[in-house]
């Protein structure tokens, strides 16, 4: 049982680690979406081949369900999770020295990385702070969020400030992967494994025969092709509508920080609820009205858009990961429905900017290519008002 915590100052405390993680979980994926102008100026990819690149990592997060009993072996969710920063972070290194190939290389390893971690947090929280788990993945997605925004807004000025080109831009993320890694073994030796849990690579398949396990996977799974058939073709679609490639990064990030930010509560006080099926339904208004706005409208109300579209999507996504919290009985059922939701999900998400991107090669007009997260959008808030029920998922 997770050690009783006096203060949300306490779990703040505790949740530590994990914050330390999630500074490292979506810049090695964002940071593509402003570069894709440049790599395909440089490479002479096609809108598919770019989309594939960046879906690459995401798909890697649906098939890496079957590497968990593997990860298992490695150890505690302590150890699983500092093995995943290190290969994370070698895979960045990697990106950044490599040729054409090894591009997409290092992509499949950084989503198999983050993939793991994507499991492993949920369960973290369920073993260490049960109790405190709205307060702590409200902080560790914003952390997230946060960072993810930091690596669009950054990427293109990196790029061109030096001879490296679009590889400068992966230096910062480098460095903070190379620290985080040595923070987390430092801290595990300390450990000296008396703490540390084993993870159980049992996987609990009963949960397909469950609706409520479905619906909480499906709801995931568009929230999350919300999410990167959006991300990749933003600043695109904003470069089309007037704005620089850079002002195009910066108001992508902005946006997302401030998303962030405002999000970050939205599963502390949603924890307090049982039954979450009106906010998820409200979300998925928001993120419908939103992109149908983007759609149509253009100028400085862009932005005004894009924010109320990044605060229903960064309300979406950690309310996703609670619902494998707050539903499930105990940390061995959360890690399996965890992994059941966020394969299924990111089979779904892995597809999206593809989706996109070719119906924009076919009609060349982002306005029909945006109806994709606008239909998304409608689809989301209904499966939200089964993913949302309050009662226990139990196998």
């Amino acid at each position: 049982m997770p050690l009783q915590m006096n203060s949300n100052r306490d779990a703040i405390r505790k949740g530590i680690p994990i914050f330390i993680a999630a500074i490292n979980m979506r810049a090695g994926l964002t940071i593509m979406s402003p570069l894709i102008p440049i790599l395909k100026e440089q490479y002479h990819l096609s809108s598919f081949a770019l989309s594939f690149l960046t879906s690459l990592s995401v798909l890697c997060f649906a098939g890496s369900a079957f590497l968990m009993p593997l990860v298992g072996k490695i150890g505690g969710t302590n150890r699983v999770i500092a093995t995943a920063l290190v290969v994370l972070t070698t895979a960045i290194f990697f990106r950044a020295i490599g040729n054409l190939p090894m591009l997409f290389l290092s992509s499949l390893t950084v989503g198999i990385a983050i993939a793991i971690l994507n499991f492993s947090l949920p369960v973290w929280v369920k073993e260490n702070a049960e109790e405190y788990s709205g307060l702590l993945t409200g902080i560790y997605i914003t952390i997230m969020g946060i960072f993810a925004a930091a690596s669009v807004a950054v990427a293109v000025p990196l790029a061109e400030a030096t001879s490296w080109g679009w590889r400068f831009s992966m230096v910062p993320w480098l460095i903070i992967g190379v620290i985080s890694s040595i923070w987390w073994i430092l801290r595990n030796i300390r450990l000296h494994g008396s703490t540390q849990k084993q993870v159980n690579s049992k996987f609990h398949f009963a949960l397909f025969k469950k609706t409520g396990a479905w619906s909480i996977a499906i709801f995931f799974g568009l929230q999350s092709m919300l999410f990167y058939g959006t991300a990749t073709w933003l600043p695109t679609i904003l470069v089309s509508k007037g704005f620089t490639l850079s002002h195009a990064g910066l108001v992508v990030s902005i946006t997302g920080f401030f998303g962030s930010i405002i999000g970050i509560a939205a599963p502390h006080y949603a924890s307090k609820f049982q039954d979450m099926r009106a906010l998820l339904a409200i979300t998925g208004v928001l993120i419908t009205a939103s992109f149908a706005a983007v759609m149509v409208d253009s100028g400085w109300r862009l932005i005004i858009w894009l924010l109320i579209s990044n605060i229903g999507l960064s309300i979406s996504f950690p309310l996703s990961l609670l619902l494998t919290v707050t539903r499930s009985v105990d940390a061995g059922e959360t890690r399996s429905l965890s992994i059941m939701a966020q394969s299924i999900g990111y089979l779904m998400a892995a597809f999206s900017p593809g989706i996109v991107g070719a119906i924009f090669d076919a009609t060349s007009n982002w306005a029909t290519a945006l109806l994709v997260p606008v239909a998304l959008g409608i689809v989301l808030g209904l499966v939200g008002l089964i993913a949302g029920k309050p009662e226990k998922i139990t196998i």
